[in-house]
């Protein structure tokens, strides 16, 4: 071990000192004298005060602050190293994908071996064997001390392309002069790379070198080969026993992340046959990191936006155009319908066009969309049939993958000397690889191409007699696939067969990744531009602008500016894998003895835990202090005081309702806790609903105009539902209308405590009605017999109902013109009472109804909204001369009230007798 900060340790010179100040010495007491009472003598002491620090806590202190002054002192654990330390190591750590595996083992070997170094007075210098992402190899680093190589060294993480060892045999060649007596280590991967051969003839000035090696059965590399089928091989090195490990299929969502669809074992070292990869973007491997555990696949048919040319008639059944492809299409991938203007603002991926629906004037614009990217999948027919290459314009010329002979070949019928021809097995380069040919399929008609020397190129279906069916050809950034027959059943049986589903399926699926396989002159404009790259977590994200785009015609492996993912964009989704164009792995032979990983252990500091027991034994020290000044046991009676007082309130307020305290109370209705109106139900459910919307119209128009807030009104029931607690009850009345004896015992307990009710006839009579009304007038008598109704009058505008907000001449409701009735007053105007029973017949309710919308479902007469608006008024009136009486009627008594203020004339009885005093 050693230190530091050594000199920190005079600190605990100190500690004598420090005797005298961490106890706590109370001054000394002083002796008085009391008479003896015998209550002084039976006091006993509520806490117990020392005379001086107890030595255990002394001494609980004095540990305390040395281990603070050791911990300054920064002590370190050096592991004892079997080996002399060098005064001149060179460290050479491999961080490509290959590293991956106990990569923080690596880094730690790495830190303990220059840590020795450095420690002793050495120098180091550290080489990384991976170029960065812009493709520059990083500059050797040699560390001043060991703060700076553990930075360097945190900083780092491995790469997820392949090492450079060529290029780091140069810099070491570069070295050269300060590698003649020094050590070289080499924390390998362990696989052969290109470049090793140079790497060791550049260390052969070395006075030593060492090859450090971890476990080589652990690196593992995911192969995928598509052919006619799909196989995977968990890749290892030589002679390694086989492991069963678990692969997932996986599919790309459209956030960028991958979604498991299928969990499957696989043995390493063999080759698996995997399910049909039209269900998959990739395969992964979860116990491998990075690229090396992942195998990309190109992009899924719903992946791709499809757009289909149509024309007026071209999906007559049987016979139009598109009739058998539309069904096709169908089964396979959704798409959209259009012309040239309508689907090319939508950016679609692929187009199929029919014979006729590329018309003159979409032309440029199709083979400009091309151009950029587009796939066009076209079909032969009639118009193609009649026009030659001569006369073809240029842009039409330009949208076919190959010259065309002029006029249609026909095979079979009596003007022909040949018969239908059946379809060739397809070659294994093209989308079509592995489909099964049905018997039945076969084709009478078609449109020949132009023998040139390159046709053979383009052809990616033909006839048993050699003749194209299917020919492509790369146009700019996009692709033209052309069938030389139509998509109906009058050239060939093909689009009745399940062949032309399968074949549709193909090209959505598989076409873009062909575009790199087709055309003849490659140019720059032909690379894929980079789109998504994998991460050491496997996941997708966009590239670095240093990443460059991939080659179309050259088999380009991974690499720094050429890393793992999808390139060619998001229609495209064309796969780089870190297998791809890669040798079989296999073992690189040792730069010098090995060395077992693990020998090199880090220096381990050892003052954050001594901080940590210093702090621990601090907090130790304050809490036993605060025990011994009593702290906790006033916290603890301060507690039970609170306890005692809360029991006493509580049994205070149990004494005061009478109740024990622990009974539990009734629940308090809902009713009681807010303001609301009510409505009689009828049983009418029309009725009912209407009347609903109508109190919800009211509260809602009452809750925007003033301060007041009522909460949705509700039906009741009299002799069911408690009505004390509702100012108003609106009382629908209609035919059939009646009560029973409980429910109008309940309605003449409501009027006689100060409740009231308004009673709407609902337009019984009237125009609106189509009735004589009768029927509603009677059921009304008999369901008011038996209440406490006052005799009536008409209500006019010298009502307080008439003013209590909104000054009223008028009370429509949906209908205008049906007189209001309230309690008659008595002669003097000065003794009006509160009216307990309105009674109208302009049906109110249907004038207030709003639907869940806000809109008023029912119309009002004559006068439209200027009767709803008085009709809420009304409403508006009555609510608050249900909440407040006649308040309003006293205010024809204030010019009054203030002239006697005025005058100093007062009535009362005190001011008569003081008058008359003598």
């Amino acid at each position: 071990m050693i230190l530091l900060s050594p000199y920190l340790l005079l600190f605990l010179l100190l500690l004598p000192a420090l005797w005298w100040l961490v106890r706590a010495i109370p001054p000394h007491p002083r002796q008085q004298r009391f008479p003896s009472l015998i209550l002084l003598r039976r006091l006993s002491p509520v806490r117990q005060d020392a005379a001086r620090t107890p030595l255990w806590l002394l001494l609980l202190r004095m540990v305390a602050l040395a281990l603070l002054v050791l911990a300054f002192a920064r002590p370190l654990h050096l592991p004892g190293q079997d080996q002399q330390t060098p005064q001149k190591l060179v460290l050479i750590l491999d961080d490509d994908w290959a590293a991956t595996p106990h990569w923080d083992d690596r880094r730690k070997n790495a830190l303990a071996l220059g840590e020795a170094t450095l420690r002793s007075g050495g120098r180091v210098t550290l080489l990384l064997n991976t170029p960065e992402a812009d493709g520059h190899m990083p500059r050797p680093f040699q560390p001043g001390d060991r703060t700076a190589l553990q930075q360097f060294l945190a900083g780092l993480s491995p790469h997820t392309w392949p090492g450079d060892r060529q290029t780091l045999a140069r810099q070491l060649q570069a070295l050269a002069p300060d590698l003649h007596g020094a050590t070289v280590i080499a924390l390998s991967n362990g696989l052969a790379q290109p470049g090793d051969e140079a790497l060791r003839a550049a260390l052969q000035p070395a006075h030593r070198t060492e090859d450090v090696r971890w476990p080589r059965c652990d690196l593992i590399r995911l192969s995928i080969r598509q052919e006619s089928q799909l196989t995977a091989q968990a890749e290892t090195l030589p002679d390694c026993p086989e492991q069963t490990r678990r692969l997932l299929g996986m599919t790309l969502e459209k956030d960028g992340h991958f979604a498991v669809l299928a969990d499957t074992p696989l043995p390493t070292g063999t080759w698996r046959t995997l399910p049909d990869p039209d269900h998959f973007d990739a395969f992964s491997l979860p116990s491998v990191s990075g690229p090396a555990g992942m195998v990309l696949l190109p992009g899924r048919m719903d992946q791709h936006r499809v757009g289909l040319l149509h024309i007026n008639g071209d999906d007559t059944p049987l016979t139009g155009s598109g009739f058998y492809l539309t069904r096709a299409l169908q089964a396979v991938i959704p798409y959209q319908e259009g012309t040239v203007d309508s689907l090319l603002p939508r950016h679609p991926d692929i187009i199929i066009a029919t014979d006729g629906t590329l018309s003159d004037a979409g032309l440029s614009d199709i083979l400009g969309w091309v151009r950029k990217g587009g796939i066009l999948i076209r079909f032969a027919g009639p118009e193609l049939a009649r026009q030659s290459q001569q006369t073809m314009k240029d842009d039409d010329a330009a949208l076919l993958p190959v010259p065309l002979l002029s006029g249609m070949r026909q095979l079979g019928g009596p003007m022909s000397w040949g018969s239908p021809q059946k379809l060739a097995p397809f070659p294994g380069d093209t989308p079509f690889a592995g489909l099964t040919i049905p018997e039945d399929a076969t084709v009478s008609r078609q449109l020949l191409a132009q023998p040139t020397g390159d046709l053979s190129r383009h052809v990616w279906a033909t006839l048993t007699d050699g003749t194209p069916l299917v020919t492509a050809r790369q146009e700019g950034g996009g692709l033209i696939v052309f069938f030389h027959i139509t998509p109906t059943a009058d050239w060939s049986s093909l689009p009745l067969s399940g062949l032309f589903p399968q074949m549709m399926e193909r090209l959505i699926t598989r076409t873009p990744i062909m575009q790199t396989k087709t055309g003849t002159n490659h140019t720059t404009s032909d690379a894929l531009a980079p789109w998504r790259v994998l991460t050491l977590d496997k996941t997708l994200v966009p590239p670095s602008p240093a990443i460059r785009p991939l080659p179309s015609t050259t088999e380009q492996p991974v690499d720094a500016l050429h890393q793992a993912g999808f390139y060619g964009g998001a229609a495209q989704h064309h796969p780089l894998n870190l297998a791809d164009h890669q040798p079989p792995m296999a073992d690189e032979a040792a730069l010098g003895p090995i060395r077992a990983a693990g020998q090199a252990t880090p220096e381990q500091p050892l003052w954050p835990p001594l901080m940590l027991l210093a702090l621990g034994l601090i907090l130790l020290d304050l809490y036993l202090s605060l025990g011994r000044a009593g702290l906790f046991r006033m916290a603890r009676n301060a507690t039970l005081s609170l306890g005692a007082g809360l029991l006493i309130v509580t049994q205070l307020q149990a004494a005061t309702t009478g109740q024990p305290a622990s009974a539990p109370q009734a629940p308090v209705p809902p009713a009681a806790l807010a303001i609301r109106l009510a409505h009689i139900q009828t049983g009418n459910a029309d009725t009912d609903e209407a009347v609903q919307q109508g109190l919800e119209g009211l509260t809602h128009f009452l809750n925007q105009r003033s301060t007041t807030h009522l909460d949705s009104p509700v039906g009741v029931v009299p002799g069911q539902d408690d009505l004390a607690f509702y100012p108003l009850l609106y009382w629908p009345v209609i035919p059939g209308t009646h009560l029973d004896p409980a429910g109008k015992t309940a309605l003449a307990h409501y009027l006689q405590h100060n409740g009231m009710i308004l009673i709407d006839e609902m337009g019984a009579g009237s125009a609106m009605d189509g009735t004589d009304g009768q029927a509603t007038r009677t059921a009304l008598r008999q369901a008011m017999e038996g209440l406490p109704i006052p005799p009536l009058a008409r209500l006019t505008d010298q009502h307080t109902l008439s003013h209590t907000f909104y000054l009223l001449h008028d009370f429509p409701g949906r209908i205008a013109g049906q007189p209001v009735y309230v309690a008659r007053q008595g002669n003097n105007d000065d003794s009006e009472t509160v009216s307990p029973v309105i009674i109208g017949n302009a049906d109110w309710a249907h004038a207030w109804a709003i639907d869940q919308n806000g809109e008023h479902p029912f119309a009002v007469i004559p006068d439209g909204e200027n009767q709803r608006t008085l009709a809420y008024r009304f409403g508006f009136n009555t609510i608050i001369y249900a909440l407040t009486g006649n308040y309003k009627n006293d205010q024809r008594h204030y010019p009054e009230m203030l002239k006697r203020l005025r005058n100093g004339d007062d009535d009362s009885p005190d001011d008569a007798d003081e008058s008359e005093a003598p």
